[in-house]
């Protein structure tokens, strides 16, 4: 789930950050003068950086401690990481090499090689193929929920999990760009039965052994590799998140390597000889665009631009993992870099935007950026809410898209107004129809097709976004539940206050009693549930390890509280009605209890919009 924001992350911040080390004659200037100093700011513990030229590496070095207890040192030849979704490269190239090999085919339904269980024909005529699959075009939701697992958890087969926890495909293939782990899982499950060897084999000795990556691996569970510890900071201090790991392995889940291997990694894809240059070209080429005029995704890889240089990128993140691969073609150059911190917080990805752009900016300083030529027009018809397409619809976490909404306005002739897309409010002026530039050279396309309005941000070619009705927006849902929020939170502090100055002085019956009693809870419920996700949400990092993991007794109580809610509100409801047959309190009291049982309803009809009522987290 948070691939995508700390992605986000990274790039907003490559625009508008300087680097002070710009000018440096060597990577070393570069890494050694901002590195220790921004791992510290964002309290990140350790780190390595790998950087190669020619096939060959010129620059390695580790920064910080691979363990808080034993304050051991990063050492990029020895210190494993987790590479997270790095590893949708190795898988990419995996499956490509059968391709080459003939065994598999790129445009053929998958359900031709599938044997213990079949993808459904949910869009008939449009198969799931692994083009679709590479390129993250496959159209299945995004499922979060205890994704991530301890390391000592038994884990099911590939094929067992991928059968067992299929997710809904709710686009057709080819449609747009839906970043998908499980798409990636069942290309590595193609590559088992086109093989005839288990995932983490075919990688060894395909790929691992003739790079002389020696200390590399993805097999589950994990071999006992000298693995540095993930953490996450919780504010005081350095904690390390419950689950790491997962039944995954194509799509990066336990995939461990040193940075020292991620250069042989990197020298592999700069250099034909361990992979042809055919194969390189599929996999870091543009394979699908989600609009023309925007960057695209390769095979396992995405590609963005930065001062002018095209960069072929992936980018890796688990609770207490970051990682970065970066390709520069044109210079013939890459980098690799691994954090043992600052994941899912962004602080990883801060750090690394940072540093990646003094870096850049010493192969190829940035030049101005021309004020765009404004296309005139109306450009009303884009304005809207946009939800991000990747979510999870049938379960709980479709909540993200409450936080992960984009509102888009108009602002004059030709000019757009954003908010959701990385920080604050963004001004986007028209350059071609249907694409706007901001000032920083930034690009936004909207599509129309079949009514549906669908827009792309330009420097995440793994994302799109779908505009929704007003009744469906989360700027709707999010005003009627602050409204509901609002009135029951006064029925929690009139209702006793009333109570009290009235004691003694009115006899209401017994039914009214239970009423009121049974309404005042009901909003005691919602508040404590509201408190609840508050404070998950408190620590944007803690939250996400939290629904990765499922490992938080803070989130499971929350997650039962609307079940309450919903029993005291089927309960208020029938009192509402009784309470006018029934002429209790006075005309101004019932109406009062009336509007809190509307205002109970609302905001239990919002919540049960997202699966937040029930139990599906269970299933």
């Amino acid at each position: 789930m948070f691939r995508i924001a700390a992605t986000a992350a990274l790039l907003t911040f490559a625009t508008v950050l300087s680097a002070p080390a710009a000018q440096a004659a060597t990577p070393a200037g570069v890494f050694d003068e901002i590195l220790p100093r921004s791992l510290a700011e964002h309290h990140v513990p350790g780190a390595a950086v790998v950087v190669v030229e020619g096939g060959k590496t010129v620059f390695s070095k580790g920064y910080g401690v691979s363990s808080v207890d034993t304050q051991a040192k990063v050492d990029p030849e020895r210190t494993g990481f987790l590479i997270n979704s790095v590893g949708k490269s190795i898988a990419a190239t995996a499956a490509m090499q059968l391709v080459e090999q003939g065994k598999l085919a790129l445009d053929a339904d998958v359900n031709t090689y599938l044997k213990s269980f079949k993808i459904p024909e949910t869009f008939p005529g449009r198969p799931v193929t692994l083009f679709s699959l590479l390129t993250h075009t496959a159209g299945f939701e995004d499922r979060v929920y205890r994704m991530f697992t301890p390391r000592d958890e038994k884990l099911p087969s590939l094929a067992e999990h991928l059968a067992n926890e299929m997710p809904t495909r709710v686009r057709p293939p080819g449609d747009v760009a839906i970043y998908s782990n499980y798409g990636f899982a069942l290309a590595g499950h193609l590559v088992e039965l086109a093989s005839g060897q288990s995932y983490s084999d075919y990688v060894r000795q395909h790929i691992f052994e003739p790079a002389g990556m020696k200390d590399s691996s993805v097999a589950q569970p994990t071999p006992d590799v000298p693995l540095a510890s993930g953490y996450r900071w919780d504010g005081a201090a350095q904690v390390v998140p419950p689950a790491n790991f997962g039944p995954e392995p194509p799509a990066g889940d336990g995939n461990v390597a040193t940075p020292a291997d991620m250069g042989r990694y990197l020298s592999a894809n700069l250099v034909p000889g361990v992979f042809s240059r055919s194969l390189l070209d599929q996999l870091h080429g543009a394979r699908f665009r989600n609009d023309p005029r925007l960057p695209a995704m390769g095979f396992g890889f995405s590609e963005r631009y930065l001062n002018g240089l095209r960069m072929v990128e992936k980018t890796g993140d688990s609770p207490g993992f970051f990682s970065v691969l970066e390709l520069i073609p044109e210079k013939n150059i890459g980098v690799y870099l691994a954090f043992n911190g600052g994941a899912f917080s962004g602080d990883a990805a801060a750090v690394t935007a940072e540093v990646l752009r003094a870096f850049v900016e010493r192969l190829q300083p940035a030049a101005p950026v021309p004020a765009p030529a404004t296309l005139s027009g109306d450009v009303s018809r884009f304005e809207g809410s946009y939800d991000n397409t990747r979510l999870d619809y049938d379960s709980f976490t479709k909540v993200r898209a409450l936080a992960g909404g984009v509102t888009v306005t108009a602002d004059g002739d030709g000019v757009l107004t954003t908010s959701g897309l990385g920080e604050g409010t963004r001004r986007w002026t028209q350059t071609e129809p249907g694409l706007f530039t901001d000032a920083a050279g930034e690009r936004l396309a909207f599509r129309e097709s079949g009514g549906e309005m669908l827009l792309f941000a330009g420097d995440d070619p793994n994302s799109s976004y779908q505009r929704t009705s007003w009744l469906e927006s989360s700027s709707t849902h999010l005003l009627i539940l602050g409204i509901a929020l609002l009135l029951l939170l006064g029925a929690l502090a009139w209702w006793p206050i009333r109570a009290f100055v009235r004691r003694g002085r009115e006899r209401n019956p017994s039914g009214a009693r239970f009423a009121t009693v049974t309404a005042w809870s009901a909003a005691l419920a919602v508040l404590l549930f509201t408190g609840g996700f508050a404070l998950l949400m408190s620590d944007l990092s803690a939250a996400a390890v939290a629904l990765t993991s499922g490992h938080s007794p803070l989130l499971s109580v929350t997650l039962l509280l609307p079940n309450v809610v919903l029993l005291l509100t089927g309960a208020a409801v029938v009192c509402t009605a009784l309470a006018w047959l029934r002429r209790w309190w006075t005309t101004p009291a019932r109406i009062t209890y009336t509007v809190v049982s509307v205002a109970l309803v609302a905001f239990l009809g919002v919540i049960a919009s997202y699966h937040l009522v029930g139990l599906p987290y269970l299933a």
